[in-house]
């Protein structure tokens, strides 16, 4: 499964309303940044040389990252239902997309409603909202 990221315009990345990120903002997003490359596709091969496929025409590499092994370790990100997102993001993969976010007008948020800052860490004041102790 894994932990997604998303950039997001939205209250929440998951709700179902709200301000989006449109495909073709994506798209040009992506075509002006020459560190990323629309892919459309992912093949990636697993140590045991299996390859596997995914297709998403919205699928973008980040090619300066520094982990990047091609076609074995890749930081993919696509767009999907107003959102951009990653799965499993180191911190400087956050960092990329906390730029991304701003150039979008957009922030990053977790799975769980966390906000990331320019550096990849949950924000202070996200921390003090987010009091999972008092709900009981």
């Amino acid at each position: 499964m894994g932990y997604d990221v998303h950039i997001t315009r939205k209250g929440d990345w998951s709700d179902t309303e709200g301000p989006v990120i449109t495909r073709d903002e994506w798209f040009e997003y992506v075509g002006g940044d020459t560190s990323m490359r629309l892919e459309r596709e992912a093949i990636v091969s697993n140590d045991s040389g299996e390859a596997f496929s995914v297709q998403d025409e919205t699928l973008a590499v980040w090619k300066d990252w520094s982990a990047r092994i091609e076609g074995k370790n890749e930081a993919w990100m696509w767009h999907s239902a107003g959102n951009v997102m990653a799965k499993n993001p180191d911190s400087e993969m956050l960092r990329k997309m906390f730029l991304i976010a701003d150039a979008l007008g957009a922030k990053l948020q977790g799975d769980d409603g966390e906000v990331y800052n320019s550096i990849g860490m949950v924000t202070p004041q996200d921390r003090a909202t987010k009091r999972w102790w008092k709900f009981w």
